[in-house]
């Protein structure tokens, strides 16, 4: 038996949609609204425009995972189930901060996010991440549903800004 391979045909296909600038400003002014749940929202937000997280990433945060004092973040469960450092940006490390001192429920868990509403020692789950990021769209009069939309955007924003396919591909784990 033989069996005949035929290479990838690369010549209609197109890069993933991402956010243009003023589309990710209206998306981040959208996160000022008041309301219950809003500097969580505005954090989980933020971890994903800013950060490339996938929905998973956000809900697996621990308190544990963030290093205030190095500005940096941990993620443990990753897809590639290997340890990633990051830097945490400071607009990020602020609606986390803003998050956990004026909104975060007690909890007996280490999770960064929790429920908002009882039983508080259920930790929040990436459906509830990427219907978060809807709603956010939703309130920033976007037509947009995917979560996974913010990480094609980063990838093209430090495309932009001149880094290489590799260092995105790290940045994006």
């Amino acid at each position: 038996v033989s069996v005949l391979s035929y290479p990838a045909n690369w010549q209609h296909a197109s890069l993933p949609k991402t956010l243009g600038d003023e589309e990710i400003e209206r998306l981040l002014t959208s996160l000022d609204w008041r309301g219950p749940s809003m500097r969580r929202s505005a954090a989980i937000v933020r971890c994903a425009v800013d950060l490339g997280l996938r929905s998973g990433e956000i809900a697996a945060l621990s308190l544990d995972d963030i290093d205030w004092r190095a500005g940096t973040v941990r993620l443990c469960k990753t897809k590639s189930r290997r340890e990633h450092l990051l830097p945490l940006p400071e607009p990020t490390g602020r609606a986390i901060a803003a998050y956990l001192e004026h909104e975060r429920p007690r909890s007996p868990h280490r999770a960064v996010f929790v429920r908002r509403v009882a039983p508080h020692d259920q930790l929040i789950t990436a459906h509830l991440v990427r219907k978060t990021i809807r709603q956010a769209f939703q309130r920033a009069g976007l037509p947009y549903t995917r979560s996974h939309l913010l990480r094609h955007t980063i990838a093209r924003r430090l495309l932009d800004g001149g880094s290489s396919l590799k260092e995105v591909a790290d940045v994006l784990r």
